[in-house]
């Protein structure tokens, strides 16, 4: 079990009211497992994926991520190659694609691109929180290969199983495609499943299903013995003075398992012949009916093979064999006989007539094989009639001393069996059906006498009381765990409510956010969420979810459109991955926007660009509402456009960043004409302004980033800087405090140029019209300051 989580369970256990059985049982439970080891996976950022001749790429295309904080929108129509890099990642990470599991084979039949003859490879760059060290993992399949071939993938397996990653990965997956957005509710269980993982609890529900296991086999021991109690009593020979005694003892309320050992211990010790005379009572024998029958069919096989031979059967296989020879060399043209020499004997009609005859003595001969054949299985049977078991009955009787009566001839007295001198051994002689009868109702007689002794010599006790005896031994084991069986019960209803208060606990967090992220996102919808649940329910479990319609409790999955449902689904996987538990620091959603309204487009930029406070996080789509809302909203995010030409060549251009906008806006505004000279004097230096301020803030998170410092704390800094020195101050000194001294610095850094353009920056944006060299220049070298500050 996780320490962490066991520490944690062990905790709650030493301040339950449990009692010391119960704790005890689940303390053992606890150190059972192997505690989990080694260290924390570290956090890791995505810095570029490239793929090369799967799906929609063909030649190889890279698509390149800061990795720190921040939105990156990847924007490309259907079919534009975009999701093969989403795709391409989660299969280089995971070995599998989520999107295909339980889908027809031909969703991975054409997984490798049509328009590529080479390998398919895929690669992605991670870059370690804290260190800057960059880890690289990366396959081939060889072309034709299925996409679930793992011979190439020993090396990306061993990158992650180093960094503890791949423990990781089934927990907090970074990936959402649209296809799991779209699937997540179809059933309360499912969001269930899909939610679990990140709050890990999984050592605590196998907890849970080992007590029950152990509670279960314990329980039903307990039940098998009651049941073969009954079995026994019921069994017991109430005319047997020793059986009744011990049937008394089991019948009990209570049974008494130390009087029935004593019962066991001193039942009389019945004689060693048992054997012999149960294999005496157990003969089998035939009835008279199937003994007359068997002789029947003796006589009828008999008969049969009489009439058989009386064809001569050898002659007539030799007659046979000859005319098919004389048809064999026989030539139509010249039907004299080879023989004799006679002249046209040998025709058509001679032919025919010889082909006949030849069929007629075959079946001659086969009719007497199959004849002889009967006979044999049908004297088989006679002799099987008193088989070499019963023959022997005889000679095991005498060794027991058991003797079966003769049936008496009028009034005279029985006569033993082969111990009379004039009584006929009726085994002696069995040449008739009558012979085999009589046989037969001596030896039943001798049966009968064999199941009476046994009856005296008490063999059906001495059987049944080897049955007690295994059942007196599960009695005692289940008398000695009942304490334990007891504690086990305990012990599984206080683990599960632990369990359900961990979840509560757990889940709470991710809550809270999803349902602020659900209010940003709902955009006037009618629909409210109030709380999400996760309850466990045997193996199986749901997601509640307390929504209210116009103020109305409702059913989520029955008054939320399919819009509304994948809002829902976004809203409770961003807080997911923004765990702080989870070592990924990057999020990958493929086509979140489908469905959603206009309205609520807004608010998934809104939520998207909050989460990209903590977490990189990378959408792509092929929708332009969400890059449109980005930029009418003022967010700042990255845009990368992808393209696919000819031959599935895919091209990923950089869009606009934030810094990127400001210069080209600041160099549109700088040009002569554009903009009434006072106007022109202000917004020209507000751009540029704000483009220094968007770098600057870039590096004080990637700083922070790379520090493994808190982006928080980062943020708060960046939000409290009210003025360009100030800013620069946290660029330079990381402390926005500092602002006196970023003139000296600057200059000291990047030399007087860069010193008065600050200066300019603040003049500008202030009120203070420059003159228009002055404007003209600024844009350039706003970008060269920039260039120079982010190289530092």
């Amino acid at each position: 079990m996780d320490p962490v989580l066991r520490t944690l369970l062990l905790e709650r256990l030493e301040a339950s009211e449990l009692d010391a059985e119960a704790k005890r049982v689940i303390e053992v439970a606890c150190e059972a497992g192997q505690p989990v080891t080694g260290a924390t996976a570290p956090a890791v950022w995505l810095s570029s994926v490239t793929v090369e001749g799967f799906r929609g790429i063909g030649a190889p295309a890279t698509l390149t991520l800061e990795p720190s904080p921040g939105l990156t929108v990847v924007v490309g129509r259907n079919g534009s190659g975009k999701s093969s890099f989403a795709e391409g990642l989660e299969l280089l990470m995971t070995g599998r694609l989520k999107r295909w599991e339980k889908r027809p084979k031909a969703w991975t039949e054409t997984w490798q691109s049509l328009h590529h003859d080479g390998p398919t490879q895929l690669a992605a760059s991670l870059v370690v929180e804290g260190t800057g060290e960059s880890v690289v993992l990366a396959q081939e399949w060889p072309h034709g290969a299925a996409y679930d071939d793992t011979s190439g993938r020993a090396g990306a397996a061993a990158a992650l199983a180093q960094h503890g990653w791949d423990v990781a990965l089934p927990s907090f997956r970074p990936f959402l495609a649209y296809a799991e957005l779209a699937t997540m509710f179809d059933t309360l269980s499912s969001l269930y499943e899909a939610l679990t993982p990140v709050l890990g609890l999984g050592d605590v529900d196998e907890l849970v299903t080992s007590l029950a296991s152990a509670r279960l086999a314990y329980d039903n021991q307990r039940k098998d013995v009651a049941r073969l109690r009954d079995a026994l009593v019921a069994r017991l020979d109430p005319e047997d003075e020793h059986a009744a005694l011990v049937a008394a003892a089991l019948g009990a309320r209570k049974p008494d398992l130390d009087a029935i050992e004593q019962l066991l211990e001193d039942a009389p010790d019945y004689s060693g012949d048992t054997a012999i005379l149960r294999r005496l009572a157990g003969l089998h024998l035939p009835s008279d009916e199937e003994i007359r029958g068997a002789f029947t069919a003796l006589r009828v096989a008999r008969r049969a093979v009489e009439d058989a031979a009386a064809t001569d059967a050898k002659r007539a296989t030799d007659i046979a064999a000859l005319l098919r020879r004389a048809l064999a060399v026989r030539d139509p043209a010249h039907p004299d006989c080879p023989v004799c020499g006679t002249a046209d004997v040998l025709d058509d009609a001679w032919a025919s007539r010889a082909a006949e005859e030849a069929a007629a003595l075959d079946e001659q001969a086969r009719t007497l094989t199959r004849a002889n054949a009967d006979l044999s299985a049908a004297r088989r049977t006679v002799d099987a009639l008193i088989d070499a078991n019963a023959r022997s009955a005889p000679a095991l009787a005498e060794q027991v001393g058991l003797m079966p009566p003769l049936a008496p001839a009028d009034d005279e007295a029985p006569l033993d069996l082969f111990t009379t001198p004039e009584v006929v051994d009726p085994l002696a002689t069995l040449e008739t059906p009558d012979d085999v009868i009589a046989a037969a109702t001596h030896l039943r007689a001798l049966c009968s006498r064999a199941g009476d002794e046994l009856g005296k010599r008490g063999a059906a006790w001495q059987e049944l009381s080897t049955h007690v005896a295994a059942w007196l031994a599960q009695a005692q084991e289940v008398e000695q765990r009942a304490s334990t069986l007891k504690a086990l019960k305990e012990a599984e209803k206080w683990v599960k409510g632990a369990a359900e208060d961990l979840r509560r606990e757990r889940f709470a967090p991710i809550s809270e956010r999803a349902i602020e992220n659900w209010r940003e996102l709902r955009q006037g919808s009618a629909i409210d969420l109030h709380d999400i649940t996760l309850k466990k329910s045997g193996r199986t479990g749901r997601a509640d979810f307390d929504v209210r319609a116009d103020g109305e409790g409702a059913n989520a999955l029955g008054v939320m459109s399919q819009g509304e449902l994948l809002a829902l689904s976004v809203s409770v996987f961003l807080p997911r991955a923004a765990l702080d538990e989870s070592p990924f620091r990057f999020a990958v959603i493929d086509d979140p926007v489908q469905a959603m309204d206009p309205a609520k487009v807004d608010g998934l930029a809104r939520v998207l660009h909050r989460a990209a406070r903590t977490r990189q996080i990378v959408v792509f789509t092929h929708d332009d509402r969400l890059p449109e809302a980005i930029r009418r909203l003022r967010l700042d995010a990255t845009m990368l456009h992808v393209d696919r030409r000819a031959q599935s060549t895919v091209d990923v251009q950089i869009s606009r960043s934030p810094v990127q906008r400001y210069l080209d806006g600041a160099r549109g505004y700088a040009k002569p004409d554009r903009l009434p000279p006072e106007v022109q004097a202000r917004v020209v230096p507000m751009f540029c302004r704000s483009a220094v301020e968007a770098a600057a803030a870039n590096i004080v998170r990637r700083r922070a980033v790379e520090q493994g410092t808190s982006l928080d704390q980062a943020d708060e800094q960046i939000d409290e800087a009210r003025t360009l020195r100030e800013t620069l101050a946290l660029v330079l000194f990381g402390e926005a405090g500092r602002q006196g001294e970023v003139a000296g610095e600057v200059r000291k850094r990047f030399g007087p140029a860069a010193a008065s353009l600050v200066s300019e920056l603040n003049r500008g944006s202030h009120g203070t019209v420059l003159d228009p060299p002055t404007l003209k220049r600024l844009p350039d070298s706003t970008r060269e300051f920039i260039t120079a500050l982010m190289a530092a």
